[in-house]
């Protein structure tokens, strides 16, 4: 176990003093300890000691006292979605509130690539370039070599690269290929050991150290991803401001759910204080089934006319409170291209749409009253749950985690997931968000990871014949609802 903690640290960018080793070897779960730690610090110390740890623990417990309210509520129980009395106490309206609203990343209008090789060649250069730059902020790769000279060492280095490869030997090791702009080396990820048991997946950028053989294989002492920094308080905004979230609606199928739908938008106009607190709402993809997306979809349609299904998601949304601002983005089944990233729908649907409903593309990352907000729809996850065993459609807040780790929305190239070879890979997580939202696999959930708030937004659609032939059981009539003032993420069940 001690090793196990050394290694936990080493990959989180610090060291533990002998006296903090033992503290976390006194406790129930150790590692759990020491990521608990490591989220109290805004930056942690290059060498924890025990020192440290007393006085976080103390903050910490001073912290419990005053109840502080910047923070994220877990999620709630599979079984228990009753929205928490806190979450309902007397807030002034939304609607005496004025829109804050700017789009700082977005590829709507800035679309380049036209396809050839250069422009694959410049997409994956800037991708290496970028992640590899915040990784550098890591201790153990500040010095990080180019892999051409680090092959020719028998020391200890540390390089970064793109893996390009990954495969598991008869014996149980794992084998890497990463490659940097001067040369490619195969790394060893011993057998037994936790780097063997990484979510690795090819095209993400990550650093190594170890040191090269006299085979020239690079034997790997430690793996880091980008990550995120240890821990992020939430911003918070003054009021307590609400924003919901929904995606997967798929106006047109014969599986659209009005029924529930009707329920959310009667709770909507003449609801409790938390409808009445509701200002935003972030529709992230797939919002009508589309047209031609699968084989025999149209035997699965009420509207099997594209403009009519935009037309009926119009008319949906104009039924709702002129407060409640609507900010949509494309998914897998609109109609825009389906390599991603996406622009936002174009214009001759737009203009069925009323003044109320914002586009933007897909990912898109908004500020809401300084609360960042990265609105993907998550297709990538196809490609994540096929690649790492760990994961699964039933849990798609792992899949996000691993997003965030890799500082890439959809690292795979080449898989489920359409990526258009554009000037900048505009699918990095460059900025940390504040919120990050997917839709796409028919599920719900809320959560964070190292103080960013997670959704997985709910789908307004019954089980299709397709999810049948794969028992696959949507998740649906759900709206996760994020408080932007604490963070705190609740369930309201239509």
């Amino acid at each position: 176990m001690r090793d196990r903690i050394l290694s936990f640290l080493s990959e989180r960018g610090t060291l533990a003093d002998e006296q903090a080793v033992e503290y976390f070897l006194t406790q129930a779960d150790p590692l759990g300890a020491a990521d608990r730690l490591l989220r109290a610090f805004q930056d942690p110390p290059l060498v924890i000691t025990l020192e440290d740890i007393q006085r976080a623990v103390a903050i910490a417990r001073a912290a419990t006292d005053r109840a502080a309210t910047v923070r994220t509520r877990p999620p709630a129980p599979a079984a228990a979605f009753a929205i928490p009395a806190s979450f309902r106490e007397t807030v002034a309206p939304a609607a005496d509130v004025a829109e804050d609203i700017r789009v700082l990343k977005d590829i709507t209008g800035h679309s380049t690539c036209e396809g050839t090789l250069a422009d694959f060649a410049r997409y994956f250069r800037h991708r290496f370039q970028t992640i590899a730059r915040i990784l550098r902020h890591r201790p153990e790769l500040a010095g990080a070599m180019e892999i051409a000279r680090a092959k020719k060492l028998t020391r200890d280095t540390a390089v970064i690269g793109i893996v390009t490869d990954v495969r598991t030997t008869k014996n149980g090791h794992r084998i890497l290929e990463l490659e940097d702009e001067t040369g490619s080396v195969s790394v060893l990820l011993p057998a037994g050991s936790s780097l063997a048991a990484d979510a690795i997946v090819n095209d993400e950028v990550i650093g190594v150290t170890g040191r090269s053989n006299d085979r020239g294989l690079f034997i790997a002492k430690s793996l880091l991803h980008p990550d995120l920094p240890t821990s992020k308080a939430f911003p918070g905004t003054e009021g307590h401001l609400r924003v919901g979230f929904m995606s997967d609606i798929h106006v047109g199928s014969r599986t659209f759910l009005a029924d529930r739908w009707a329920k959310f938008s009667a709770w909507a106009c003449d609801g409790d204080e938390v409808a009445r607190s509701l200002r935003y709402l972030v529709l992230s993809g797939d919002v009508v089934d589309g047209i031609g997306v699968y084989p025999r979809q149209d035997e699965e349609l009420v509207l099997d006319d594209i403009y009519a299904q935009y037309e009926a998601l119009a008319s949906m949304l104009h039924e709702l409170p002129d407060h409640l601002k609507v900010i949509l983005l494309p998914g897998n089944h609109d109609a825009v291209r389906p390599a991603e990233p996406q622009p936002a729908l174009p214009t001759a649907i737009q203009k069925l749409f009323d003044s109320n409903v914002k586009f933007v593309g897909n990912p898109s990352t908004v500020s809401l009253h300084g609360v960042r907000v990265l609105a993907y729809h998550g297709r990538s996850m196809d490609d994540f749950v096929s690649a790492v065993p760990s994961l699964s459609y039933a849990r798609p807040l792992d899949a996000m985690r691993e997003m965030l780790r890799k500082r890439h929305l959809a690292p795979i190239y080449g898989g489920k997931t359409p990526i258009a070879p554009e000037a900048e890979d505009h699918l990095i997580i460059d900025q940390v968000p504040d919120i990050f939202v997917t839709g796409h696999v028919h599920a719900a959930a809320v959560g964070e990871h190292r103080g960013v708030v997670l959704v997985n937004s709910s789908t307004w659609q019954a089980q299709t014949s397709f999810q049948k032939m794969h028992n696959i059981e949507p998740v649906a009539g759900r709206l996760p609802i994020v408080d932007l003032h604490t963070g705190e993420a609740v369930l309201k069940v239509f």
